[in-house]
This record gives structure tokens, C-alpha cells and sequence, in this order.
């Protein structure tokens, strides 16, 4: 509260201690209140998964993880019957070596070890604050590192998006170093895996390095080509296991209205496909599919116009972190954890703006869970719950991005009104 208060009379703009007090207030709450609630919903009313936890089904527990290893022993990941696996082979072959180790939630615990070493590492190096006693920071950064939701979902499921977020905060970190050309062997690396952060290629452009583009892009191609040469079958036999398989999730995921892509979703496709396909029966997903590459387009040219023009590089990378999240057909909650990577550069900002409060805030409700409270449920299988996070996440995030976008704006007016 003292925060808040300071906060307010100095006009909304804050430091570093003000915006990390703020944001892990938020996150904790959050944390507290669906364990209470989620709490009370099985212990008291004895009701089941998916009421009872905040998390994933309890039975499949660091299942993305395992059954992706079980996949991989037999060098041929995408032959599986029931495969829709998305990502590029290389992704496999990283795993490979975790196939020799038998048992199972050991090579887990290894795999989850490193990301959360890496996290707990920089969310130190990132949230501490000199001005403020040890205990206060240790509660910080354990509150912000231990509680928020999209961390405590990716360990859950143990998804592959864990290493990546390594991978992506590293060309982060590296581009603000300036060190332009290890960056874009990071970026290289992190688009032959999954190419979701394509976007951030452009970056380069805006900095007129055009080698290091080219480069990335070179990176990608040679290291997707080779992967796809190291599994069983040879190249032309994988590249059409992996078209089969992208054909199987997009029924399953897209196409489908059970709740596929919509259960701890927070991408705006799931939203539309809820509101339109689910709920109200306005559309069927075919014709949103292609209603929505239009919208997904519109969006995405904005946010490049945007980050172009802007010229603070937290605010850059949030704008395109945020399209990243937030156009993609299918985007779980755990994908998430890369906010971390705009909420290091945002506390630690020299810029200041009457917008810093509403901003921390949007931030703080992005990394808390909104599964108690429920939209619908598909009683069939009794696992498909849709939260109004489908809903709220995306509209936090255009706001966000709208409100950068607006500050641009009207600090270009004002620029252009002094110089009348």
C-alpha cells in the first residue's frame, strides 16, 4: 500500500522496487486465491480434476515431456499413430539424450532442473533490489519465481517451451548487448526449433544488420534441413510425417469444438473460436480460420509499423513478444513464461511513464490463473474447461500493446506541437 501511495502522489511514475512490490503483490494474491478456492472446490465439495487444481490433469503430470522422450527412442517422432507434434525435428534430437536415462522423472528433474536454475539465476540478477533488506528481496523474487502460474504450468507439464524460453531470453539479452551476431545464432537456433519468435528477425533489419539476418535465417534453414536428415526414413519420408502430423493437429486443435486449444489457452484465435464456434454457434472454425489469418495479418503489420517507429527497446520487444502470444492459432498457458523476458527489461527501464502502474499491473494479471473462474465445461470427457482466462488474457494483452501504441502516438504529437 505504501508503495501504491508513493506511487500515486509522485504522478504514477515509479522505480524499480515500486514496480517489483506492486507486481509480486499481484501475483501472490493470485496464487493465494486459487488455492484457497481451488482448495474449498475439492477438499470441501468434493469435486474432481478439473475444479480441483489450478494446474493440468494430476495423472498426466510432466506427460509432454515423457511421452515426447517415449517418441524419440525409436527415431521417428512424427510416425507415431496418434502424433501432432509441432515442432521441427531438432527439437527431438535435443531430447535424444535424455532417452538413455530409464528412469523417467529423473530425466525430468535434469531437463526442469536447468530451466529453473536459469529462471531463479536472472530473475536475481533482474529483481533485486539494492535499496531493500535481503529478506525482502528473497520474498520477492521467490514469490515471482515459485508462484506465478505460467511458470508453475510449464513444470507441470514439462513442455519443450522451457528450454526455448532459455534459448530466446539468451538472443534478448545478447541483441540489447549489442552483440548482434551471437544473437542471431540464438535466434537461428530457437526458429529451427520452433519458428513462433520469427518476427524478432526484424529487429535486425531496424538495426540495418542485414549479415546477422541473412545469417539467422541461414542458421534455421541448414539446422531444420539437417534434422530432418537424422531420423529414420531419410529427409523427403520425414518432411511428409511432419506435414501428416500438422495436419492431424490442426483437426484436433483447430477444426475441433470439444474444448481442443481453448483449455488454458490464452491466444486470440481460441478466444474468437470460443465466443463464435462454442458458445453462441455463430461460425463454424473453417470459416473463422480464414476470417482470422486476416485479423492475425492486421495485427501482426501494426505491431511491426509500431516497433519500428518505437524507440524504447523494452517497449519493442513487449510489442512483438506480445503478437507472439497472442496470434498463433494455439497458445497454452505456458507459453506464457515469456513475459519474463519484457518484465526484466520493463522494471529495470530508465524510461519512466504516467503508464508504468497500469502497465505493471496488466503484467501482474497476465501471470496469475483465472481457471476459478469457469466459462464451460465438456462433460464428456470432463477435462476441457474453459476459463474466462481465454477471454481476459488476450484482451490484457491488446490493451498492452494498445497502450504502447497510444504513448507513441502522443508522445509524437507532442513532439511535432513543440516544434510548431
Amino acid at each position: 500500500m505504501n508503495s501504491f501511495l508513493q506511487v500515486k502522489m509522485k504522478g504514477w511514475l515509479m522505480e524499480k522496487s515500486e514496480k517489483i512490490t506492486i507486481l509480486s503483490s499481484i501475483v501472490l494474491v493470485g496464487f493465494v486465491l486459487a488455492v484457497i478456492i481451488h482448495y474449498v472446490l475439492g477438499s470441501y465439495l468434493g469435486l474432481s480434476y478439473p475444479f480441483n487444481t489450478p494446474l493440468c490433469v494430476p495423472q498426466e503430470a510432466f506427460s509432454d515431456f515423457t511421452s515426447t522422450v517415449n517418441r524419440v527412442k525409436g527415431f521417428a517422432p512424427y510416425s507415431h499413430p496418434d502424433s501432432w507434434l509441432t515442432y521441427f525435428p531438432l527439437a527431438y534430437l535435443l531430447l535424444v539424450p535424455f532417452t538413455f536415462i530409464k528412469n523417467q522423472l529423473l530425466s525430468y528433474i535434469i531437463f526442469a532442473s536447468g530451466f529453473l536454475t536459469f529462471l531463479t539465476c536472472l530473475n536475481i540478477k533482474f529483481f533485486y533490489i539494492p535499496g531493500l533488506t535481503k529478506m525482502e528481496n528473497i520474498k520477492n523474487i521467490f514469490i515471482l519465481t515459485i508462484t506465478s502460474y505460467p511458470i508453475l504450468y510449464a513444470l507441470d507439464r514439462g513442455n519443450f517451451d522451457m528450454f526455448l524460453f532459455v534459448i530466446f531470453a539468451g538472443f534478448v539479452y545478447l541483441f540489447k548487448s549489442k552483440k548482434y551476431l551471437l544473437s542471431a545464432v540464438l535466434l537461428g537456433i530457437q526458429n529451427a526449433i520452433k519458428p513462433f519468435p520469427l518476427l524478432f528477425l526484424l529487429l535486425f533489419l531496424f538495426k540495418k544488420k542485414y549479415k546477422e539476418f541473412f545469417l539467422s535465417l541461414l542458421i534455421s534453414g541448414l539446422l531444420i534441413i539437417g534434422s530432418f536428415l537424422c531420423f529414420k526414413g531419410g529427409f523427403f519420408h520425414q518432411i511428409t510425417t511432419y506435414i501428416q502430423s500438422l495436419v492431424i493437429f490442426k483437426k484436433l486443435w483447430i477444426y475441433n469444438i470439444s474444448g481442443n486449444g481453448m483449455s488454458e489457452s490464452s491466444s486470440l484465435f481460441g478466444a474468437l473460436k470460443f465466443l463464435l464456434c462454442v458458445y453462441n454457434h455463430v461460425t463454424t472454425t473453417l470459416v473463422l480460420e480464414k476470417l482470422y489469418i486476416f485479423i492475425a495479418s492486421i495485427i501482426t503489420m501494426i505491431t511491426i509499423i509500431f516497433t519500428y517507429k518505437e524507440d524504447v527497446f523494452w517497449k519493442k520487444i513487449t510489442l512483438l513478444t506480445l503478437n507472439m502470444l497472442l496470434v498463433p492459432y494455439i497458445i497454452i498457458d505456458y507459453k506464457l513464461i515469456f513475459l519474463f523476458i519484457p518484465i526484466w527489461l520493463f522494471v529495470n527501464a530508465k524510461e519512466k511513464t504516467k503508464l508504468d502502474l497500469t502497465y505493471t499491473i496488466l503484467l501482474g494479471l497476465l501471470l496469475i490463473p483465472k481457471k476459478i473462474f469457469f466459462l464451460w465445461l465438456h462433460v464428456e470427457h470432463m477435462t476441457q474447461l474453459v476459463t474466462y482466462g481465454i477471454i481476459i488474457n488476450p484482451i490484457l494483452m491488446l490493451i498492452f500493446m494498445g497502450l504502447i501504441i497510444y504513448e507513441q502516438l502522443s508522445k509524437k504529437q507532442k513532439k511535432e506541437e513543440n516544434e510548431n
